[in-house]
């Protein structure tokens, strides 16, 4: 690359899952000309964290025949499967990193079978700041060049972990603390029959769990979090079995909602007589959801099949709740819904029930108080939930699971720069940026220029539901849609694309 990169009609800044899904809609649908570059530092696109992983035991939390690349294809990855794993079955939980490779394989195939005018580019160096000026967007590389673009999308992803703000006593400057698992390296340093201390207990707890196994660890693991809440785990075959329940559409749940919150409410006509919107209450939603399973136990279905469809609506109610009703959510009800929501594969579960049946994982439900560095390891003080007393853990290592960071414009050193700059601002629940309905980002005082955009984790505080893949896809096309309205003509006629090695066609 040189240090001048010229005028792109887009700029990505991020090649991880949300970028490349971006990258593939926009070429699906694109307008000529158009150029677009995908900046990502590592050069590797569709890997980001969730995907870069080198152990084939980290597996993806959603079954094959639900990932695929595009909403209205879902089993397109499984297809993409089955050239090199014939056997494989829409319920089969795959490793992560072949997801990866599919990411980057149709990316690529779809960048060769570009039309004439349509061009994509990927360009390996790390944005270090954004500047927008006379219509145009200036990204500032790391190697020294510049980039300019008529629209930038910032597809970057999760932020790291922020560390405890409790008393460190030299942990965190210290060779004992890791405070991100997918740091390179990271693990290398945990001897054999190292004790040590995971910060969270969800997903990437158990992600570092499978690492340590993997790499041979024999001593013991204790994880703590508030709660002290494991991911539960997907029912085996979930997609093959035999049920008569049928889960009710957004307007059935929207309408059940409004008449339970209509018994709660005396009052629902304004002062001017005229019906007003009634805003949904969380305790509501509850309601309905306890309702639902039974109705599916009834049915030979269990409480997972009425989580899995809530998904479609859980935007539509997320923008019904008051700020008040959201935090009460996230105050009281956010733990226990992600781990009903974001579960283990069972092969997984498996694993983590043996380890803990063997007196090698044990889960703690605690506030960390502090660390202290030891002369043999650190020191770390919880108090149990409900407790008054401490209790002490004496570990070798402490690694931090506990996610990305809360608050996104700290976690992400291009944003933090972004949010004092006032380009971008945070959302009222301060989980990620401000942004209208179509994903462009709000500056300080609310105003959207129509040329700074993102998707995906950053949305998380306006969407919530906004991690996952078959949601992020779907924002994808979205916002690939209204930026191709926005910046070009009538759509190029393409034929269906057929991938190399066997050929998946990406129209059905």
């Amino acid at each position: 690359m040189r240090a001048q990169l010229g005028c792109w009609d887009v700029a990505i800044v991020g090649g991880g899952a949300s970028g490349t899904l971006l990258a593939l809609n926009l070429l699906k649908n694109a307008r000529a000309p158009l150029r677009v570059a995908l900046v990502e530092r590592s050069g590797r696109v569709g890997r980001g964290l969730a995907y870069s992983t080198d152990s084939s035991r980290h597996l993806l939390n959603v079954p094959a025949g639900r990932m695929g690349a595009f909403p209205d294809d879902a089993e397109h990855f499984l297809r993409w499967m089955r050239r090199e794993a014939p056997d494989t079955a829409p319920g089969d939980f795959v490793p992560r990193q072949r997801y990866g490779h599919y990411l980057e394989s149709v990316l690529r195939d779809f960048v060769a079978s570009a039309p004439t005018g349509i061009h994509l580019e990927v360009v390996a160096e790390d944005v270090v700041s954004v500047r927008e000026d006379a219509g145009r967007v200036t990204l500032s590389l790391s190697g020294g060049g510049q980039l300019e673009a008529r629209t930038a999308v910032l597809a970057l992803g999760n932020a790291l972990p922020a560390d405890l703000r409790v008393p460190d006593g030299g942990l965190y400057a210290s060779a004992r603390y890791h405070r991100s698992p997918w740091a390179p390296g990271a693990l290398l340093d945990v001897g054999r029959r190292d004790t040590v201390l995971l910060i969270g207990t969800g997903l990437t707890m158990v992600d570092t769990v499978l690492s340590l196994e993997e790499r041979g660890h024999q001593g013991i693991i204790h994880a703590v979090s508030r709660h002290g809440l494991l991911p539960h785990v997907h029912r085996r075959g979930a997609l093959s079995c035999s049920t008569t329940y049928a889960s009710p559409g957004i307007r059935d749940v929207l309408r059940a909602l409004r008449q339970e919150v209509m018994r709660e409410c005396e009052e629902w006509e304004g002062a001017d007589g005229r019906m007003h919107p009634i805003p949904i209450r969380i305790r509501a939603v509850l309601r309905i959801m306890r309702q639902e399973v039974k109705r599916a136990t009834d049915a030979g279905a269990d409480w997972r099949t009425v989580v899995d469809a809530l998904r479609p609506a859980t935007v539509p109610l997320w923008h019904r709740l008051t700020e008040g009703e959201r935090r009460r959510f996230l105050r009281h009800l956010r733990s226990h819904w992600e781990v009903h929501r974001h579960r283990m594969a069972p092969s997984i579960g498996d694993t983590v029930e043996r380890l803990r049946s063997e007196g090698r994982l044990f889960l703690h439900a605690a506030r960390v108080r502090s660390f202290r560095l030891e002369e043999a390891g650190v020191e770390a003080r919880l108090r149990p939930r409900g407790d008054t007393q401490e209790t002490v853990l004496h570990v070798q290592h402490v690694v931090n699971c506990t996610g990305p960071e809360g608050a996104i414009t700290r976690g992400h050193p291009l944003l933090k720069a972004m949010a004092e700059a006032g380009q971008v601002s945070p959302d009222v629940l301060g989980m990620g940026l401000a942004t209208d309905g179509d994903g462009a980002l709000l500056d300080l005082s609310g105003r959207a220029s129509g040329r700074l955009y993102t998707l995906g984790p950053p949305r998380r505080g306006e969407l919530w539901e906004t991690t996952a893949v078959p949601e992020i896809r779907t924002q994808a096309r979205a916002l690939a849609e209204h930026l191709l309205q926005r910046l070009g003509p009538a759509p190029v006629t393409r034929a269906p694309v057929e991938l190399e090695h066997g050929g998946v066609p990406l129209e059905r």
